[in-house]
């Protein structure tokens, strides 16, 4: 609720100012906006090749694994390289660490509505405390059904109960193509 009050505050305060001082915000935005996407980009194909490659190499199995124990060394090793703090985080998540926090759910409920209703998804920038949050939504894509979709469907037997054995809460299946799986998440030190 403190990150909603400071993050609506930025926006009357922007509103209201002069013309030069709203301008301030807007270049500051578009700067971590920007590099946002950047860092989003490259940690999702990143991830996404480092999954593929360990599927060709082993399967679906050996993948499952792969990610469990190499998702979080990947995201860490480019949070370091980019001066950043870099998680996944979700409503539905498949790991306790990237659970969604309240603002976080209500972000990924109205990029869900926004997504539904055919409007254009754009990047979220929010303030909290001396850090700026940047949130990207994650697409659902074909391949990601296959340990993310329907039991029984996309999802196969044997796939379902490793996932079920190396995340024993996951609540992170069920998915469609071209829903909103979750967010990255960005953090940025404000100067």
């Amino acid at each position: 609720m403190k990150t909603l009050i400071y993050f609506l505050l930025i926006l009357v305060l922007a509103a209201c100012g002069t013309k030069e001082t709203s301008q301030v915000p807007e270049r500051i935005d578009s700067t971590y906006v920007i590099q946002g996407n950047v860092i989003a980009k490259i940690a999702f194909e990143t991830i996404s090749s480092e999954l593929k490659q360990a599927m060709q190499a082993g399967g679906i199995e050996h993948a499952l694994n792969y990610c469990n124990e190499n998702a979080y060394p990947i995201t860490d090793s480019l949070a370091r390289a980019h001066q950043v703090s870099i998680r996944r985080v979700s409503n539905k998540n498949r790991n306790p660490r990237n659970e969604a926090n309240k603002m976080e759910e209500f972000l990924i409920k109205g990029i869900g509505i926004d997504l539904g209703e055919g409007k254009e998804l754009t990047p979220k920038l929010v303030l909290k405390d001396d850090t700026i949050l940047f949130y990207k939504p994650i697409i659902t894509q074909p391949l990601c059904l296959t340990c993310h979709g329907t039991p029984d469907r996309e999802l196969a037997f044997r796939t379902d109960t490793l996932i079920r054995k190396l995340y024993p809460r996951d609540k992170a299946i069920g998915y469609q193509n071209n829903q909103v799986r979750g967010l990255w998440r960005i953090g940025f030190k404000h100067q």
